[in-house]
């Protein structure tokens, strides 16, 4: 977290006229997107129990969907959820220090369920004059994943099961341990960020 805050620092040295745009995602589909990446551009990295994971995952997917074992080794849980909500905390807070009336932060979720909605803000804080025969664009925009393309050509045999872009896969994915972990290095990011009303999910 100290890395994205000092970039956020830096960004105000060199352009203290800029405006600023932060796009935060639910933390739990974080790690998901996260575990794939691990998976497919990391693998020379896994670690044996990584392995066994992934090689698990290619032969049986059900058990790793219906709650009896987890894509996640406790030691990523505990190490991406952290850095998640440290960097969520500290980027928010030097941004509204830093850029007091230019900075703008959405939810990825909201961008998905309501697109059009959430551009026009977005394009209102940018000061952008727009028509409304812009939704029709961004429509057509939101149903192209190029992502979820690329993954398919990449890790075919496990891209279907960690879809890319998608919002709450992680209901699918966490196990009863996931969750716990997830709560502990986390939860309170979740909740200030309204993606839970308390810890009891």
């Amino acid at each position: 977290s100290t890395i994205h805050g000092q970039v956020v620092r830096d960004t105000h040295a060199v352009y203290p006229d800029a405006k600023l745009i932060y796009i935060v995602r639910d933390g739990r589909d974080v790690l998901i997107s996260e575990r794939f990446r691990n998976f497919v551009e990391d693998s020379r990295f896994l670690t044996a129990e990584d392995r066994r994971i992934l090689e698990d995952l290619k032969h049986a997917q059900t058990p790793f969907t219906d709650g009896r074992r987890s894509i996640f080794t406790e030691s990523f849980l505990r190490e991406i959820g952290r850095r998640w909500a440290d960097d969520l905390t500290e980027i928010n807070r030097e941004a509204r220090r830093l850029y007091p009336q230019a900075y703008f932060s959405l939810r990825y979720e909201d961008l998905l369920a309501r697109p059009f909605e959430e551009m026009q803000k977005l394009w209102a804080f940018l000061g952008v004059q727009t028509n409304p025969t812009l939704e029709t664009a961004v429509q057509n925009e939101m149903s192209h994943n190029l992502d979820e393309e690329w993954q398919a050509r990449r890790a075919g045999d496990i891209a279907s099961f960690l879809p890319k872009g998608k919002a709450g896969n992680w209901r699918n994915m966490f196990t009863a341990r996931d969750r716990a972990v997830f709560k502990e290095v986390a939860g309170q990011a979740l909740v200030e960020w309204g993606y839970e009303s308390s810890f009891d999910w």
